[in-house]
Parts: structure tokens; C-alpha cells; sequence
């Protein structure tokens, strides 16, 4: 099929066209292979490429996403973007100046100012920018007090030339993408473009590494990427670099500062940290001297930088050198610091502060792209040609009344590229993010970037957010040799024990199992309960109203949600409670609240599962959200999607178990998920086996605690009678060798507890509770249990020995967050 007899292009300039329609020589090879290919081969290769994304979780998180989904999949284009290395030898050089001329700006800015003593800069493009962080002040005298890592904006001019549209300091992202993107090309399209040379990324991200190891003096282990969390839009790519670079990830609760330094919250106590890559914005970083609302930074981290004892890639304060009124003075501060002319040209830009270019400004506001100087604020990119008249007055009196805020832009066209979408090729508007590091005095260029392409022919706007897509970036020719590869034999030791494990995640790890435990028993629980409400099985035999009744308020106790069916009014319409208890997420101990809280957990621990664990998850979530949304439930509906959550979350649990391994965190997570499991067993054992039934009632209960444990066979196995009290009691309380008895996970418990780190040679105070509940256990007798006087009807000592239970694995529970996760004895 001919893609290109109806390509076209509605810009001046195209990547792979000329003015004339003819393909450029360095698209030749390109185009003729795309030329051959059908429709179905460059669908099915798309398709390729979306299944490699897809099935390595690559994400991209859609903040307010109208369809709720927020975890969008990364796309990506089968057709690179490609320079040629004879332009990107220039380019380079002019990304080289721009990095090295921003360095000294940010030092200069919060070092000696000279550029706004000279006059060069005007003081209120500086101060009016709340970019510059006056906490900051004086550390640009400092030697480690740099630019380490830049991004910038390019896309071809209307001279042919790569401009710059943006400059990224403060947390530059992508880098990631980029990375994953060749690697999917590598994968997916290596048949499709067999006879291109094309340099390599693995020299950039070695660079990358060698500037931790200097910053960390040879430790990277010193070393972590401070990440927002997962919630966050590229929170992908924090987890993806962290692995790459080999070093932590951490969120702003894993650290603490303590006597002016950094320290890593992990099991095995506080670890030293020397170098953060921040992937937080500035103002967020630090609540003790900067935004003080902020729940993501680390109170005392801008004085660990000022006493000298932490780096930071990038430090914070360079989100300053972001701003845009920076732009029409960069000619002469380059001149200043470098005695040299800009290499790559920028948009003409006019700051609004000065009085002539107000002037010219507001006379030919019609031919301008208006935006405030300021990015730390949620702005927008005003083309004022598109504004109605209403719009045009507003903007021009929000710019008169604070000229120093704003920078009027000259509206450019910029090159097109091809892109593949809907069975054809078309002009897509696209934009370069390229990376340099800074190394000695001097910085180093990768051999590539990520591209990202607007979402539709006519758009301008090129933005994820708003639904773009990437293509890989192609520089051709050929890389020196193994110039691209790295010494994985001289690799350092990863540690990855539970002595390193950072806290937070630890913590999480714990939730998850409680938090899986407790949605397992609160489903089977529920689900047994609304067939003996229902007389579901019909075969199965009628269901007294006391056995109903005694079941519907064992759910309230067991998921604690009162009064639930302990409220006479309720307890009419028992339904309604039902449809509350499975889809209300605001009522706590609910079925649907309790999946928010596990998926919250499991976003967290992502990075630690395996792909088909948190993929499985993913579609579980999908499909429960779909059925929360149907009003007016009917039952067999009800008992449909409990059987197939119930499935899901059985299938979850087993990967979760088998994607780690005790050392990494799942012994930690084994604790949450036992300690759980025993407070529910404990807490259904008080609802169902304390009171005295007559005997038909007491057959119902006792099948329905078992079968609700999923013991029901085991016990027949085990038995071989009739159900009977003591006989259950015996089973799943006593029963030291039945996996799912309080006994058997209090010996399992006290074993999992000693593999923690800070063990003591004696009982710690998390091990103490297990222990006296073992104790407890051991020394129990049956007999005395079921003792029960001629006029009671309530098993007193039965009861006293669940709650005295209970009340020791809520305080293990209690303890071992204290010494691991609060850290209170440090």
C-alpha cells in the first residue's frame, strides 16, 4: 500500500518531506521499507508494541481522568523520529552551552547575584517567581550546589534549526520513557528496521551511575529517588530509573533528618543517605522551611543540604532557571558568563515588566502567545488569535494590572513528523525532550530522547496529559565499539535483604496482607450469610430466623461495622445492609472499602510483584467498579460478583506469595496477612460459638463458621461425626497442626517474628503478646471451656480466653509498628 500518496502536511517544514514533497535522504530507507508494508502488517506491529508496553506495566497516570481510570498505558509509535548525527553533533553542543549557562545562573542566583548587580536580569523576573526559595539563599557558593541533570524542550524553528521551547531543572521526567521506549523498539521492531544504525542510551545511563558513585564517594548504596508516590503521574518512571540506576526508592516518609543529615527509615534501622534524585518539586520537599502543607517532603531536608551533608539532583531552588522571563535576557547572560552567542535559537520572547515592551505588546496583542512566567502555578498558554473578544480583555487587564508576570511569545509553526494512527500515515506536531549530565566542568549529551506527538492532525498542544503519544528518538550512526555496553561482571551487590528495606514500603507490605486477609474472611463471610438469608440452595434445607439473625450480626462484629445489624430497623430490611456493606467505600470495614485500602497497599508494593499479581488486580478493580456503580442490586447478581471477587482475590493472594521471597519483604507481608487472619478468626469465634442454641440453630452456626473458614471438609476429614461445639473449638482454636487455627498461626507467627531484623537475644516487645498467646493456648483445656452451668446460655470462659487472645495479637500488631514503621526507639 502507498501510505504517502495522501500524506501531507499543513506545516512549512516536515520531518521526512521537503518543501518540494520529495523525502529527505536520510528518510529514504525508512519510507521505501514503510511503503512495502500493508495496513495489516503495520496494525499487527502497533499491536506488537502496545502488547510489549502493556505487558511490562508501563503507565502513565492521567490526573482527573473523566473515565476514572487514572493508569493510562503508555503509547508508543512504530515510526522513530530521526536525526542525523551530523545535526545532532550541533545540537549537542548547543544543549551543552544551554545546560552549562543555566548552571551558572542558578548558582549565581542563589550565590553572588551579579547578573541582577550588573542589571543584566531585572530583579523582579527573580523575586516574583515563586521558583526562587529564599531558604536556598547562599548555597549557590556551595561546590555540590548544581545543575546535575537538564532536560530541554526542542522542536525545529522556521529556519530549519532545533529551537528550544522549554528548559526542565527542578525534576526533570522522561528519561524513563525513553529508555523503555528503545528497549520496546529493540524488541518489537527490530525486523521492521534492520539496515539503520542508530546510537545508543546504555553510555548515558553509565554516566548517570558514575555521577552517584562520585556524589555518594563510592557507596550508591547512600543513594535514593525521592518520588511523590505512586499516585503520582510518572510514578512509573521513579521505579523504573530507581531499578535502572540501582539505588532506593523512597518516599518522603521513608527518610528522616536528624542532626543535619539524611538517614533511610528500614527495618533494620535508621541507614545513611547522602544524594537524593528529586522527583519532587521544589516547594513540596521540605514542610519545615518551605511549603509547610506538604505531606510529601521530609522536615529538615533544606538544612541537610545547607550544613553540607546531603546532594540533591537537582537542588533544591533550580526550578528558578525554568522560568520563562529568563528568555529575552539569555543573549546577554550568555555573553556575560560565556563570552559567547546562544547556539540554539529560542522563541522570541517579550517580558512584560518593561514599559517599551509592554507597549509593543499591547499593540500587537493579537499576533502573541501569552503565558505568566511562573510554571510552579497551575497556568495556562493563552493564543490570543483564538480567544473570543471577552477572553482578549480579560488577558489584557490581568497583564496591565501585573506586567511582571507575564511574557508575550511570537506564534510559530513548528516542524511536523509522520505518525501511524487509524490505518494511515499523517503529519503529527511533535516535540523532543532531550537529557544532559553534568560531568567535570562540562556535560555530556545522550544519543536521544523522547518524542511526544499531539493527539490528533490538528492539535498544537503536545502534552501526555492531554492524550499524546512518543516515539522513539533515532540518531543515526554508528557507536564506538561496546561503547554501548555496560560491565555487568563488575556490577556492585545489590543488597536487597530485609535489613535495606526502606520503611514505608515494609509498612505497606503489612497492609497488603491484613488488608487481603481481612477482604477474603469479610467475603466469605458475607457471601455464606446471603444464602442462608436467602434460602439460595433450596436443597440445602430451610434456615431458622435466630441462625439468620445470629449470622447477620457476626457480620457487623466480624467487619465492625455498627450498628449494622445489631439496629432493629435494619435488621427489617436486610438487604439494604448487605448492598451497604459490599459497595458503600465510605463506610468503614465495608467489603468495598476495605478493596480501596488494598488497592491502595498494592499500588504501593507494584514494584515488588509480579506483572500477572498486579495486572489480575488491576482487572478485579475494573470490573468491581463497573459493578458498584449498578444501583438496585438483585441477589443472585450479589452472590455472582462475591464468588468472582472471591476468586480473584484467592488468585492475587497465591502471585503475591509467589512473586517474593521471605528476604525481600514477603515475610513481612506473611505477618500482616496471619496476624489479620487470627483477629477475624477470633473475632467470628465470639459472634458464633460463645452463646448456647438449641440444637438445630447450633447445627446452622457451626456449618457456617466452618464453611465460612473454608474448613468445612477438612473438619469432616479430620472428625468423621456430627458437628459439635467442642469439636469446632478444638479445630480451628486448639489445633496446633490445622494451618487455619489461631494455634497453628500463633506457633507460625512466633517462627516468622525471629527472621525480623533488631531481634533481641530475649522477647522483644512485639514477640512478648505471641508468645503469652501461645502460652495461653497450650495450657487451655477444652473441658473447662465448654463448661456451662444449668440456667446460662453463655460460654464465659470460652469467651474470656477469645478476647484475651485477641487483645495479644492487637498489641504484637501495635508494637511491631512501632519498632519497624514509627521507629520510635530511634
Amino acid at each position: 500500500m502507498q501510505f504517502f500518496d495522501t500524506y501531507a502536511s499543513a506545516s512549512f517544514c516536515d520531518e521526512m518531506v521537503d518543501k518540494d514533497r520529495n523525502v529527505r535522504a536520510h528518510w529514504k530507507n525508512l519510507a521505501a521499507h514503510l511503503e512495502r508494508l500493508s495496513v495489516e502488517e503495520l496494525e499487527s506491529k502497533q499491536a506488537e508494541i502496545a502488547w510489549h508496553l502493556e505487558d511490562n506495566g508501563v503507565t502513565y497516570n492521567v490526573y482527573n481522568d473523566p473515565e476514572g481510570e487514572g493508569n493510562r498505558p503508555w503509547s508508543l509509535d512504530p515510526i522513530p523520529f530521526i536525526i542525523t548525527k551530523e545535526e545532532w553533533k550541533s545540537v549537542k553542543q548547543g544543549i551543552k552551552q544551554r545546560a552549562k549557562l543555566l548552571n551558572f545562573i542558578l548558582k549565581d542566583l542563589y550565590g553572588e547575584r551579579l547578573l541582577l548587580k550588573e542589571n543584566i536580569i531585572p530583579a523582579e523576573v527573580i523575586f516574583t517567581h515563586k521558583g526562587f526559595l529564599s531558604a536556598a539563599d547562599g548555597m549557590g557558593l556551595r561546590e555540590d550546589f548544581q545543575l546535575y541533570f537538564y532536560a530541554l524542550d526542542l522542536a525545529r524553528g522556521p529556519d530549519g534549526k532545533m529551537w528550544v521551547i522549554n528548559d526542565r531543572t527542578q525534576a526533570p521526567s522522561g528519561l524513563g520513557y525513553a529508555i523503555e521506549n528503545r528497549l520496546t523498539m529493540n524488541i518489537a521492531a527490530k525486523d521492521f528496521y534492520e539496515d539503520h544504525e542508530v546510537k545508543k542510551l546504555f553510555p548515558f545511563i553509565e554516566e548517570y551511575k558514575k555521577l552517584l558513585k562520585k556524589l555518594t564517594k563510592g557507596d550508591t548504596s547512600k543513594a535514593a529517588l525521592l518520588t511523590p508516590g505512586p499516585h503520582n503521574e510518572t510514578y512509573f518512571e521513579h521505579a523504573y530509573l530507581s531499578s535502572f540506576l540501582e539505588i532506593n526508592l523512597v518516599q518522603g516518609d521513608d527518610l528522616l533528618c536528624k542532626n543535619g543529615s539524611v538517614w533511610l527509615k528500614s527495618l533494620s534501622g535508621l541507614k545513611p543517605i547522602q544524594t537524593l534524585v528529586k522527583r519532587l518539586d521544589d516547594r513540596f520537599c521540605d514542610p519545615l522551611e518551605l511549603l509547610e502543607d506538604s505531606k510529601l517532603g521530609v522536615a529538615g531536608l533544606v538544612d541537610c543540604v545547607r550544613q553540607g551533608n546531603l546532594a540533591m539532583i537537582n537542588p533544591i531552588g533550580s526550578a528558578i532557571v525554568e522560568n520563562i522571563g529568563l528568555n529575552p535576557f539569555m543573549e546577554r547572560i550568555c555573553r556575560f558568563f560565556l563570552n559567547e552567542e546562544l547556539i540554539l535559537p529560542q522563541i522570541a520572547t517579550w517580558w512584560c515588566g518593561q514599559e517599551k515592551e509592554l507597549t509593543f505588546v499591547m499593540k500587537n496583542f493579537e499576533n502573541f502567545i501569552i503565558k505568566k512566567i511562573d510554571k510552579t502555578e497551575s497556568i495556562q498558554t493563552y493564543l490570543v488569535k483564538n480567544l473570543s473578544e471577552a477572553m482578549k480583555e480579560k488577558l489584557q487587564k490581568s497583564v496591565l494590572d501585573n506586567p511582571h508576570q507575564y511574557v508575550a511569545q511570537e506564534a510559530i509553526d513548528f516542524s511536523t513528523t509522520p505518525f501511524y494512527g487509524n490505518g494511515k500515515i499523517e503529519p503529527r506536531n511533535a516535540v523532543i525532550r532531550a537529557y544532559a549530565l553534568k560531568k567535570n566542568e562540562n556535560y555530556t549529551v545522550m544519543n536521544g530522547g523522547l518524542v511526544r506527538v499531539s493527539a490528533s492532525k490538528d492539535a498544537l498542544l503536545v502534552s501526555s496529559q492531554k492524550g499524546g503519544t512518543s516515539k522513539d528518538l533515532w540518531i543515526l550512526g554508528e557507536d564506538k565499539k561496546n561503547e554501548n555496553l555496560p560491565n555487568y561482571a563488575a556490577l556492585p551487590f545489590i543488597d536487597a535483604s530485609l535489613n535495606t528495606l526502606p520503611t514505608l514500603k515494609a509498612e505497606n507490605l503489612f497492609w497488603l496482607g491484613r488488608y487481603l486477609s481481612r477482604a477474603i474472611h469479610t467475603l466469605r463471610l458475607m457471601r455464606y450469610t446471603v444464602k442462608k438469608m436467602t434460602d439460595f440452595h433450596h436443597y440445602e434445607g430451610s434456615v431458622s430466623q435466630e441462625s439468620k439473625r445470629t449470622l447477620q450480626k457476626a457480620l457487623t462484629h466480624v467487619t465492625m461495622t455498627y450498628p449494622g445489624f445489631l439496629d432493629e430497623e435494619t435488621a427489617q430490611n436486610p438487604l439494604l445492609e448487605i448492598a451497604s456493606l459490599m459497595k458503600d467505600a465510605h463506610k468503614q470495614g465495608s467489603l468495598a472499602f476495605t478493596l480501596e485500602r488494598l488497592g491502595n497497599a498494592n499500588l504501593c508494593v507494584k514494584s515488588l510483584l509480579a506483572i500477572e499479581a498486579w495486572k489480575l488486580f488491576e482487572q478485579m478493580q475494573k470490573e468491581w467498579k463497573q459493578f458498584t456503580k449498578k444501583p438496585n442490586t438483585p441477589v443472585r447478581s450479589m452472590l455472582s460478583e462475591l464468588d468472582k471477587v472471591l476468586l480473584y482475590l484467592v488468585a492475587y493472594k497465591e502471585l503475591v506469595e509467589e512473586s517474593m521471597y521471605k528476604e525481600q519483604g514477603l515475610i513481612v507481608y506473611d505477618i500482616g496477612f496471619k496476624l489479620e487472619s487470627a483477629l477475624l478468626t477470633l473475632s467470628k469465634a465470639r459472634s458464633l460459638l460463645c452463646f448456647k442454641y438449641d440444637k438445630a440453630v447450633t447445627y446452622d452456626i457451626l456449618e457456617a463458621f466452618l464453611s465460612s473458614s473454608e474448613s468445612f471438609n477438612a473438619y469432616r476429614t479430620q472428625y468423621k461425626s456430627s458437628l459439635q461445639l467442642e469439636n469446632v473449638v478444638e479445630f480451628l482454636i486448639l489445633n496446633p497442626h490445622f494451618p487455619k487455627s489461631v494455634a497453628y498461626v500463633t506457633q507460625a507467627l512466633l517462627e516468622d517474628l525471629k527472621a525480623l531484623p533488631k531481634r533481641k537475644t530475649y522477647l522483644s516487645a512485639y514477640e512478648e503478646p505471641i508468645f503469652q498467646a501461645y502460652s495461653t493456648l497450650t495450657l487451655s483445656n477444652l473441658a473447662s471451656l465448654m463448661l456451662l452451668d444449668e440456667n446460662e446460655s453463655f460460654y464465659k470462659a470460652l469467651d474470656r480466653l477469645l478476647a484475651q487472645l485477641s487483645e495479644h495479637f492487637s498489641l504484637c500488631s501495635v508494637e511491631l509498628s512501632k519498632t519497624y514503621f514509627s521507629h520510635y526507639d530511634e
